[in-house]
């Protein structure tokens, strides 16, 4: 009897893997591992950014409190003031300057900051102008605890330039950066005399709450001595400049000093990214000396 045929051969099975293969997969096993622990470090910061400008504390709690994060030379060369509202709401403000400066600045920063975040360019601005300026946190936001309300954030604003007046001094300029720029534009109607200047960081013309909007695109008794610095990547900025630019030219006032930065860092990453802008702002405020 014949021996049976041999059996055919089966398909080649799977080629081992080479070791550039084996290296190759554990370095991409790696990058994923540090991408994933990257995300994880990230969303943690971002919950505790959210929380802190989210935590609220007494309008007369210390600053080094408030801030732990600011450096302490910072937070020393500032002192707590009382500011009222004028509904009788205490606010957390804080002053920064010589108390005899004769030159004022108050700034009103953007929706999601708080004096803390500021406090580092007050004390500059401060020493770099002879000035004092004042920085107050928004209802319901760092230290002036209770119910939001930007409705009542013009009138806030107004209450702080007449508390500067009381320290002495007799010229005062506003800054605004971001939203913080509604509030300061729906706020000069009410101020009596005009500010010396006015500064614009990022305008953001409209906020809004439960308590309703700030319509500062209404930009009304606008004032000659008017700064504006934006990122020129963010159409909605550019858009916010446009319409200053026109509402001072309907209202016969001298044209704006402009900056336009290449760049889509918006409000205090403007400053803090980009010295051209943080010295047209110093500039501004020197123009009212």
């Amino acid at each position: 009897m014949p021996p049976p045929a041999p059996r055919p051969a089966g398909p080649p099975g799977p080629a081992a893997p080479t070791r550039a293969n084996l290296l190759i997969s554990r370095a991409i096993a790696i990058v994923l591992v540090l991408l994933a622990a990257a995300i994880v470090v990230f969303g943690i910061q971002l919950v505790r950014n959210r929380a802190a400008s989210d935590r609220t504390g007494a309008a007369g709690s210390t600053l080094a409190t408030q801030c732990p994060d600011v450096d302490a030379s910072v937070v020393a060369a500032a002192r707590r003031v009382p500011l009222m509202g004028a509904d009788g709401r205490a606010l957390g403000a804080a002053i920064v300057g010589d108390p005899s400066a004769t030159l004022g600045v108050v700034l009103r920063h953007g929706a999601s900051q708080t004096i803390c975040d500021w406090l580092p360019w007050a004390v500059e601005t401060a020493r770099a102008n002879q000035a004092q300026v004042l920085l107050f946190d928004r209802r319901g936001k760092g230290s002036s605890p209770g119910e939001p309300g930007v409705t009542k954030e013009p009138s806030d604003s107004q209450a702080a330039v007449a508390a500067l007046a009381a320290q002495g001094a007799d010229k005062v300029a506003l800054v605004a950066s971001s939203m913080g720029n509604s509030v300061m534009y729906a706020a000069l109607p009410g101020l009596t005399p005009p500010p010396c200047a006015v500064v614009s960081i990022s305008p953001v013309l409209t906020s809004s709450d439960d308590s309703g909007t700030v319509q500062g695109d209404r930009l009304t008794d606008l004032t000659d001595n008017t700064w504006i610095t934006w990122e020129s990547r963010a159409p909605g900025i550019v858009a916010e400049v446009g319409a200053i630019q026109r509402a001072l030219s309907v209202q016969g006032r001298t044209a704006p000093h402009e900056l336009a930065v290449d760049t889509k860092d918006h409000s205090r990453a403007l400053i803090a990214k980009h010295p051209e802008a943080a010295a047209f702002v110093q500039q501004a405020i020197a123009s009212c000396r």
